[in-house]
Protein backbone atom coordinates (compact mmCIF):
# COMPACT_ATOMS: atom_id res chain seq x y z
CA UNK A 1 0.00 0.00 0.00
CA UNK A 2 1.42 3.63 -0.96
CA UNK A 3 1.18 6.17 1.55
CA UNK A 4 1.55 10.12 1.23
CA UNK A 5 4.86 11.96 2.79
CA UNK A 6 2.11 13.38 5.70
CA UNK A 7 0.65 10.15 6.22
CA UNK A 8 4.37 8.66 6.54
CA UNK A 9 5.24 11.78 8.96
CA UNK A 10 1.96 10.59 11.26
CA UNK A 11 2.69 7.02 11.63
CA UNK A 12 6.47 7.73 11.91
CA UNK A 13 5.62 10.50 14.66
CA UNK A 14 7.67 13.61 13.16
CA UNK A 15 6.57 16.78 13.98
CA UNK A 16 6.90 17.35 10.18
CA UNK A 17 8.18 16.34 6.95
CA UNK A 18 10.83 17.83 6.75
CA UNK A 19 13.26 14.79 8.05
CA UNK A 20 11.72 12.35 5.40
CA UNK A 21 12.36 14.41 2.44
CA UNK A 22 16.09 15.30 3.93
CA UNK A 23 15.97 11.12 3.61
CA UNK A 24 14.22 11.28 0.40
CA UNK A 25 16.76 13.87 -1.61
CA UNK A 26 19.67 12.25 0.02
CA UNK A 27 18.71 8.86 -1.53
CA UNK A 28 18.37 7.01 1.86
CA UNK A 29 14.02 6.44 1.66
CA UNK A 30 12.79 5.82 -1.59
CA UNK A 31 9.74 6.69 -3.61
CA UNK A 32 7.50 6.16 -5.97
CA UNK A 33 5.68 9.17 -8.17
CA UNK A 34 1.80 8.68 -7.53
CA UNK A 35 -0.62 11.39 -8.74
CA UNK A 36 -0.80 12.87 -5.44
CA UNK A 37 3.26 13.73 -5.31
CA UNK A 38 5.68 11.02 -4.26
CA UNK A 39 4.33 8.01 -2.09
CA UNK A 40 6.13 5.55 -0.27
CA UNK A 41 5.49 2.26 0.65
CA UNK A 42 3.57 1.10 3.87
CA UNK A 43 4.91 -2.19 4.47
CA UNK A 44 7.49 -1.93 6.85
CA UNK A 45 7.76 1.73 7.12
CA UNK A 46 8.93 1.58 10.26
CA UNK A 47 11.65 -0.86 10.35
CA UNK A 48 13.33 1.16 7.04
CA UNK A 49 12.63 4.24 9.22
CA UNK A 50 14.96 2.79 11.76
CA UNK A 51 17.52 1.53 10.13
CA UNK A 52 18.11 4.94 8.27
CA UNK A 53 17.91 6.89 11.21
CA UNK A 54 19.94 4.44 13.59
CA UNK A 55 22.33 6.79 15.55
CA UNK A 56 26.16 6.49 13.47
CA UNK A 57 29.14 5.92 15.56
CA UNK A 58 30.80 9.04 13.38
CA UNK A 59 27.84 11.62 14.25
CA UNK A 60 28.20 14.04 16.52
CA UNK A 61 26.49 13.80 20.19
CA UNK A 62 23.77 16.38 21.13
CA UNK A 63 25.55 18.59 24.06
CA UNK A 64 23.53 18.40 27.44
CA UNK A 65 23.87 22.15 29.09
CA UNK A 66 25.31 21.29 32.50
CA UNK A 67 26.84 24.27 35.31
CA UNK A 68 29.51 26.42 34.35
CA UNK A 69 32.82 24.85 34.67
CA UNK A 70 36.09 26.73 35.20
CA UNK A 71 37.51 27.15 32.51
CA UNK A 72 40.51 24.66 32.29
CA UNK A 73 43.77 26.08 33.99
CA UNK A 74 47.84 25.91 32.86
CA UNK A 75 50.26 25.68 35.81
CA UNK A 76 51.27 28.57 36.39
CA UNK A 77 54.61 29.71 35.12
CA UNK A 78 55.99 33.05 34.64
CA UNK A 79 56.76 33.93 30.80
CA UNK A 80 57.21 36.33 28.71
CA UNK A 81 54.68 36.02 26.57
CA UNK A 82 50.73 37.00 27.39
CA UNK A 83 48.33 34.30 28.12
CA UNK A 84 46.27 33.80 25.66
CA UNK A 85 43.36 36.13 25.57
CA UNK A 86 40.10 34.03 25.10
CA UNK A 87 41.84 32.03 27.88
CA UNK A 88 42.17 35.22 30.46
CA UNK A 89 38.75 36.71 29.09
CA UNK A 90 36.80 33.31 29.96
CA UNK A 91 38.65 33.21 33.45
CA UNK A 92 37.58 36.63 34.43
CA UNK A 93 33.68 36.30 33.07
CA UNK A 94 33.90 32.98 35.36
CA UNK A 95 35.63 34.65 38.60
CA UNK A 96 32.85 37.92 37.72
CA UNK A 97 30.34 35.53 37.68
CA UNK A 98 31.20 33.96 40.76
CA UNK A 99 31.47 37.33 42.65
CA UNK A 100 28.62 38.48 41.32
CA UNK A 101 26.60 35.31 42.96
CA UNK A 102 28.07 36.24 46.03
CA UNK A 103 26.61 39.50 46.48
CA UNK A 104 23.73 38.58 45.55
CA UNK A 105 23.51 35.84 47.89
CA UNK A 106 24.62 37.91 50.58
CA UNK A 107 21.96 40.81 49.55
CA UNK A 108 19.18 37.98 50.01
CA UNK A 109 20.36 36.89 53.36
CA UNK A 110 21.86 33.62 52.42
CA UNK A 111 25.56 34.46 53.33
CA UNK A 112 27.05 36.19 56.37
CA UNK A 113 29.97 38.05 57.18
CA UNK A 114 32.41 35.42 58.54
CA UNK A 115 32.64 37.80 61.95
CA UNK A 116 29.38 37.68 63.01
CA UNK A 117 28.94 33.91 62.12
CA UNK A 118 32.02 33.22 64.69
CA UNK A 119 31.58 35.54 67.56
CA UNK A 120 27.42 34.62 67.20
CA UNK A 121 29.17 30.83 67.63
CA UNK A 122 31.70 32.01 70.13
CA UNK A 123 28.86 33.15 72.01
CA UNK A 124 26.75 29.76 71.58
CA UNK A 125 28.98 28.06 73.13
CA UNK A 126 29.90 30.04 76.50
CA UNK A 127 26.75 30.27 77.22
CA UNK A 128 26.52 26.39 76.84
CA UNK A 129 29.88 25.43 78.28
CA UNK A 130 28.45 27.48 81.26
CA UNK A 131 24.70 25.61 81.64
CA UNK A 132 26.72 22.48 81.71
CA UNK A 133 28.72 22.92 84.69
CA UNK A 134 26.07 24.50 85.90
CA UNK A 135 24.28 21.09 85.99
CA UNK A 136 25.91 19.45 89.04
CA UNK A 137 25.15 22.54 91.61
CA UNK A 138 21.30 22.16 90.38
CA UNK A 139 21.48 18.86 90.65
CA UNK A 140 22.44 19.09 94.40
CA UNK A 141 19.92 21.77 94.81
CA UNK A 142 16.95 19.56 93.42
CA UNK A 143 18.39 16.26 94.59
CA UNK A 144 19.50 17.30 98.14
CA UNK A 145 20.28 13.35 98.83
CA UNK A 146 23.29 13.83 96.60
CA UNK A 147 26.46 13.32 98.07
CA UNK A 148 29.41 15.55 97.22
CA UNK A 149 31.21 12.61 95.65
CA UNK A 150 28.50 12.14 93.31
CA UNK A 151 28.32 15.63 92.96
CA UNK A 152 32.01 15.96 91.61
CA UNK A 153 31.26 12.77 89.50
CA UNK A 154 28.95 14.68 88.08
CA UNK A 155 31.20 17.57 87.39
CA UNK A 156 34.23 15.48 86.29
CA UNK A 157 31.93 13.84 83.54
CA UNK A 158 30.38 16.80 82.44
CA UNK A 159 34.13 18.43 82.50
CA UNK A 160 35.49 15.21 80.56
CA UNK A 161 32.57 15.76 77.64
CA UNK A 162 33.53 19.39 76.93
CA UNK A 163 37.07 18.44 76.36
CA UNK A 164 36.23 16.00 74.14
CA UNK A 165 34.44 18.12 72.06
CA UNK A 166 36.53 20.70 72.26
CA UNK A 167 39.43 18.60 71.21
CA UNK A 168 36.93 17.04 68.38
CA UNK A 169 36.80 20.88 66.90
CA UNK A 170 40.39 21.18 67.18
CA UNK A 171 40.78 17.84 64.93
CA UNK A 172 38.34 18.97 61.99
Amino acid sequence: MLITISEAAEILSLKSRGSIYRKINSGELKTIAGADGPMIERDGLEHRWANITRKRSDSPSPKIAAAPQPPPSRPTERSDEPPDYNESRARSEFEKANLLELERKTKEGLLLPREDVERAQAAALAISKTRLLGVPSTAKQRIPHLSLEEVEILTTLIRDALDELSSWGAAA
